[in-house]
């Protein structure tokens, strides 16, 4: 699956908010669940990619743990697409799934560890979870 850049990522995300493809706005609740402190991102010089497939019926938010180890908003994912992107290996990556306004959950750090694009299912079945292909989780 190609990554695509976060321009391109950003003309979806606006073509979608025009059309009501949206669950949820991007202004509700960011990062509620997954705003504690986090260990920041390592410096790494080794290139892979990352892609989020939402396998539940909820939204999911992509945060990236920066090198400072506050989260950066990377997108939306709603139910049924996947989001895609350019990282390094030992990158830290968070997903937030809003089940509903008063239930969000929290999953991550999820890390590439090798030079092979990281598929990561976000999976609501018996409980929320990541199978983290080729990630560590």
């Amino acid at each position: 699956m190609p990554v695509l850049p976060r321009s391109a990522l950003a003309v979806l995300i606006a073509m979608s908010c025009l059309f009501g493809a949206f669950t949820i706005s991007g202004s509700e609740a960011q990062a509620a669940a997954c705003e504690e402190a986090h260990d920041p991102s390592p410096a790494s010089d080794q290139s892979t990619g990352i892609v989020f497939h939402n396998e539940t019926s909820y939204a999911a938010r992509v945060y990236w743990i920066g090198f400072d180890g506050f989260l950066e908003d990377y997108g939306l994912v709603q139910p049924g697409e996947s989001l895609g992107y350019d990282t390094y290996i030992g990158h830290q990556w968070m997903v937030e799934i809003y089940a509903s306004e008063e239930r969000t959950e929290c999953l991550g750090p999820i890390v590439p560890r090798d030079s092979e694009s990281c598929q990561a299912r976000i999976l609501w079945d018996d409980g929320i979870g990541i199978d983290a292909g080729y990630c560590d989780f």
